[in-house]
């Protein structure tokens, strides 16, 4: 191999250039999950009740877009905590990193699924197993970082779990709790809060 192709290897930066990929399209997912917040047509004349109507039929639409917005906040979050730890890469990482860009490319599909069919238990379950297979993506993605020489300890896995196991809930639920399924949701709020006085204690420690 030549001298300058040699400097044109060592100078690839794949690192650089996988995080560049990856924040790229965490943005673009956040950005299609408000595709779906339009207003229905009222026609020529609409009056102010048709109005208050057509806006509450876009509640569950737009407690989708907040849920599935802060769920992909919450998935950027963990990656960026696991990536600023990563010297090197190595193929498993950049697998693992193409399946977690995978899963949250697609997620406005399971967004829409919850918005039009929520109370619906196989509409519930489908976003529930979905996010699941998400966060065992990430979990994949973290135990590459810690074989990459990162410290396990600093890198805990409590965050994703707990996630996990809201998401996992929301598959029964669905089932037992009926239309009021989708409000096991609003433990990620409680999970995220778990995790973060965790990492607080982690760090006074």
């Amino acid at each position: 191999m030549a001298e300058g192709d040699e400097h044109e290897v060592r100078e690839d930066n794949s690192l650089g250039r996988l995080l560049a990929l990856s924040d790229g399209v965490f943005a673009i997912a956040m950005t299609l999950l408000a595709l779906d917040l339009r207003l229905p047509d009222l026609g020529g004349d609409p009056t102010d009740a048709a109005l208050r109507d057509a806006l509450g039929d876009q509640v569950p639409t737009l407690l989708a877009f907040v849920i599935t917005f802060y769920i992909v906040a919450s998935y950027w979050g963990s990656h960026r905590r696991l990536m600023r730890r990563v010297t090197a890469v190595s193929p498993g990482l950049i697998g693992h990193t193409i399946v977690v860009l995978l899963l949250v490319a697609a997620l406005p599909f399971p967004a829409s699924v919850l918005a039009e069919h929520g109370d619906l238990p196989s509409g519930l379950a489908f976003y529930g197993a979905y996010n699941v297979v998400a966060i065992l993506a990430l979990l994949l993605l973290r135990r590459d970082v810690v074989r990459l020489g990162a410290p396990a300890r600093e890198i805990d896995a409590f965050g994703l779990i707990a996630d996990g196991v809201v998401f996992a809930l929301c598959i029964p639920a669905g089932y037992v709790l009926r239309g009021s399924g989708p409000f096991v949701l609003l433990l990620l709020i409680v999970a995220g809060r778990l995790s973060a006085s965790r990492q607080r204690r982690a760090s006074a420690g």
